[in-house]
């Protein structure tokens, strides 16, 4: 099972369970993955146009690694925006930011 389907799959999992907080973190992060699928699908039809639509999608699915970098990258987001909050007194966005990182973290380096 890739990185990308245990997602979904705790994402429909988190919405039976109506955990609202996780639903909105992991559909997040499943429009930011998705999202890099779409731009790696568009360079590919620029650099191999010859590709049919199967072959395009099949191609255009990311990696686990790739998918460990997006996580990566949504990760250093938040902390990032922590320390401006902590910078601006607001104590209880960085709170939610650091509740998202959690997480985000179960994912990370996750075979």
């Amino acid at each position: 099972m890739s990185l990308k389907q245990k997602i979904q799959e705790d994402s429909n999992r988190a919405t039976k369970e109506k955990n609202v907080f996780k639903i909105l973190v992991l559909r997040m992060l499943l429009a930011a993955i998705l999202n890099k699928e779409k731009e790696k699908r568009y360079n590919l039809t620029k650099t191999k146009p010859e590709l049919f639509e199967e072959e395009l999608k099949k191609e255009s699915q990311l990696t686990d690694e790739e998918t460990t970098q997006i996580i990566s990258f949504e990760i250093k987001t938040r902390e990032d925006s922590i320390s401006e909050f902590e910078k601006g007194k607001r104590e209880d966005l960085a709170e939610k930011e650091k509740n998202e990182i959690e997480i985000l973290k179960e994912y990370f380096n996750v075979q």
